[in-house]
């Protein structure tokens, strides 16, 4: 049987089976606020890890380092166990700290900065590496490059989100060099029955609502959970004329056929449509009579100007939109109590488009905006199954677990797209907004086969002390076409390329201290030279870049668990990375490093006072890096790379106050450092720092929250990118938000 005919048919079939979990879902009774997925360790059905919106004993921290993380292990390892920084952002978190969408859910782990630009919503950027070298799982499965398949959306649906840093292409293949950061949806819980909704209303007419329920389907054996979100706005980040909307369907349904066999059936659905802001311009300090300071500098004295810092420059029709879906059968069999068998076959779907005026740059003759023209779609599928066998068993008088199996995937993405880049210009200070026009699209194609063998071992050679190891090898085949505006196939620039890396990582754990866990590990990665495999071009026939990383640290638990903390030192290298060399020619002989501390606690200084905080210092640079300006070489070694700020902390705190109706007291600040938008370094983003408050009152099973951002109202780059170089993002201003939580 063919790709293509494999492909048709299993897609038949997985549609069929998601229409079927659609209708069981919505017929059934309410339910739990959280979602599952059965432990690694050898279980009978009504054994499960419990995840999703749990409400923590008196005296616990809140970093989760008893708990197991299943974008980080495939062994269920707890997070003291494994050898390497894992951040857990549960949705009770996101519910205590506003934290609305993806986006900011993920930021508030340690270190991670996320831009949002619309071109590739979530830009993520964590230890020194941005973009692309950081991998995006949807529940522990990856579906392409971050830069494609990151979405805006609510963070209702979700779980928790778990963010591995370092190398994870050990885990996840090609593509995971920086890390991974994994969104576990919600799913059913067998244990809990219930229902929950929210509702808010703030700045910009932002409207958010949520509705959730979990339970039993008429027998002890059947299971399901459904959650629905939505939010619409007037603006994005106080910018006019950007309105967009979210929403998004999860449900499962879960049938423990026997004590030993189990299957999970899901259905998601998401959409969203924006008309984006792509950046404010850059122009000179001359024309600038209201500069911002402490926005953004250049070496050429280009400003911001208070004139146009909340103007949108697209054009009147601009659109980006997305509809994706996502079909999943996971089946869990366990023969034997130290056996343990597990399969996923998945379906995902998804239809993006650009239609936007994206770059903006002064022109000093003219004293306007020249504006582009740029149209692009995305029409992407996904068939897969990862297949994976567990033993729990000793060797000899050592205890040992391991885990092997098979990871298939094949992607279909086509990608046709229109590029104008004059198309016009404009007023900066009274922009009509005109429309998009547009003009013949060239397509391109991309046909993608992945099929990886890999394992992972624990092997305890005390109590106090594991070694832990795992490898993977990938046979990636890659067929990309290229085709002009006539339709016709493009031969000089068409081609096929296979690809076969192998990477690993081996660590320690040592418990030092009953409270106390020392680890160390090294990792390799690989990923493709510049950009992703989707859009690799026929003059970057390389192979792929390679990285690794040590990584050494401490965590930890203390005063009656009251308080826990973890520290990491790690140092990464990225080589063979892409290096332009001339106007029409690349080589893969470049090398970029980073290295850095992390630091992050969490304790509960009384019963109605909890603190939580994190910070990294980390120091990236071009050890080998050029670029062509003007038709000369220049060299860009030493500089820091774009996008990565050297310095990250956030700081939360929560206090109730004990009145006959308690209510809790909220605060958080988040410091982000300077950052650079190009290689050479001549446009700098300057360090900012923003906080938030919030007023929280329960009341019976209703919470009333009215919430406060940005509070001091700070004017700030949130991103810059190499692409837009004479544009910036602004960060948005002082909002308020009232909403109201009721469980039932």
């Amino acid at each position: 049987m063919s790709c293509a005919d494999f492909r048709r048919r299993w897609g038949r079939m997985v549609l069929a089976a998601s229409f079927v979990s659609a209708v069981c879902v919505s017929t059934g009774p309410a339910s739990a606020d959280e979602g599952s997925e059965p432990s690694a360790e050898p279980v009978t059905a009504p054994t499960v890890v419990v995840q999703g919106t749990r409400t923590y004993p008196e005296g616990t921290g809140t970093l989760h380092l008893s708990e197991q993380s299943q974008g980080s292990s495939r062994l269920g390892l707890t997070l003291r166990e494994i050898p390497a920084s894992v951040d857990v952002v549960t949705q009770q978190t996101m519910q205590e700290r506003g934290l609305r969408t993806v986006s900011e859910a993920i930021q508030a782990a340690t270190g991670v900065v996320v831009g949002d630009h619309p071109v590739a919503p979530g830009a993520f950027s964590m230890r020194g590496f941005s973009q692309n070298q950081i991998r995006l799982l949807f529940d522990g499965l990856s579906l392409g490059p971050t830069g494609f398949v990151t979405r805006p959306r609510d963070s209702w649906n979700l779980d928790r989100v778990e963010i591995l840093k370092g190398p994870a292409s050990v885990l996840y293949g090609e593509g995971a060099v920086a890390g991974a950061v994994n969104l576990v949806t919600k799913r059913p819980i067998r244990e809990l029955t219930g229902s929950e909704a929210f509702l808010s209303y703030g700045s910009f007419n932002t409207l958010r609502a949520g509705v959730g329920s979990g339970g039993k389907l008429g027998t002890d054996q059947l299971h399901y959970r459904v959650d629905l979100s939505y939010q619409n706005s007037d603006s994005f980040n106080g910018i006019q004329r950007t309105p967009y909307t979210y929403w998004n369907m999860t449900s499962a349904v879960l049938y423990d056929v026997t004590s030993r066999f189990n299957l999970e059936l899901s259905f998601d659905i998401a959409h969203d449509r924006a008309k984006p802001y792509t950046g404010t311009p850059l122009v000179p300090s001359s024309f600038a009579t209201q500069g911002v300071n402490g926005v953004v500098s250049t070496t050429d004295g280009r400003t911001v100007d208070a004139r146009m810092l909340r103007q949108n420059y697209n054009v009147q029709d601009a659109d980006m939109s997305a509809l994706t879906t996502w079909t999943k059968l996971k089946a869990t069999w366990q023969p034997t109590d130290f056996i343990e068998l597990r399969n996923q076959a998945y379906y995902y779907t998804a239809k993006r488009d650009w239609m936007n005026g994206e770059t903006y740059r002064f022109n000093t003759g003219t004293q306007l905006i020249d504006r582009d023209r740029f149209m692009v779609a995305h029409d992407q599928s996904v068939i897969g199954d990862r297949l994976e066998l567990q033993l729990n068993h000793p060797i000899g008088t050592f205890k040992n677990r391991f885990v092997a199996g098979v990871d298939f995937t094949y992607t279909d993405f086509t990608r046709p797209s229109f590029f104008n880049g004059a198309a016009d210009s404009l007023s900066p200070l009274s922009p009509v907004q005109g429309l998009f026009g547009g003009g013949p699209t060239a397509t391109q194609t991309a046909k993608i086969l992945d099929t990886a063998v890999f394992a992972e071992d624990q092997f305890s050679v005390t109590e106090q002390l594991k070694l832990v190891a795992g490898f993977r090898t990938d046979s990636i085949n890659l067929e990309r076409e290229f085709f002009t505006t006539a339709g016709a196939v493009n031969t000089a620039q068409s081609f096929k390329q296979n690809f076969t890396p192998t990477t690993w990582r081996a660590g320690v754990v040592y418990d030092v201290l009953p409270q106390v866990t020392l680890y160390g590990q090294f990792a390799t990665a690989a990923d493709q030279v510049g950009g992703s495999l989707f859009s690799a071009r026929a003059n970057q026939q390389f192979n792929l870049a390679t990285g690794h990383q040590w990584e050494v640290g401490a965590k930890g638990q203390f005063w009656n668990h009251r308080a826990e903390w973890t520290v990491a030192y790690f140092d990464m290298v990225r080589k063979n990375i892409l290096t332009q060399i001339s106007q029409i020619e690349s080589l893969n002989v470049g090398r970029r490093s980073s290295k850095g501390v992390e630091l992050e606690g969490a304790v509960r200084l009384t019963d109605a006072w909890r603190l939580h905080g994190n910070v990294t210092f980390l120091s990236a640079k071009f050890d080998e890096f050029a670029e062509v300006v003007g038709g000369t070489f220049v060299s860009r070694n030493g500089n820091r790379p774009f996008e990565v700020p050297q310095a990250v902390g956030n700081l939360w705190t929560i206090y109730r106050v004990p009145t006959p109706i308690p209510f809790d007291l909220g605060a958080a600040w988040r410091y982000v450092g300077d950052r650079y938008v190009d290689a050479a370094n001549s446009t700098r983003l300057h360090a900012y720092m923003t906080a938030d408050a919030w007023i929280s009152v329960p009341y019976k099973q209703f919470v009333v929250t009215l919430r406060g951002s940005n509070l001091f109202d700070k004017t700030y780059g949130i991103f810059g990118s190499n692409f837009y170089p004479d544009q910036v993002l602004i960060g948005a201003p002082r909002t308020f938000e009232l909403s109201v939580m009721g469980r039932f």
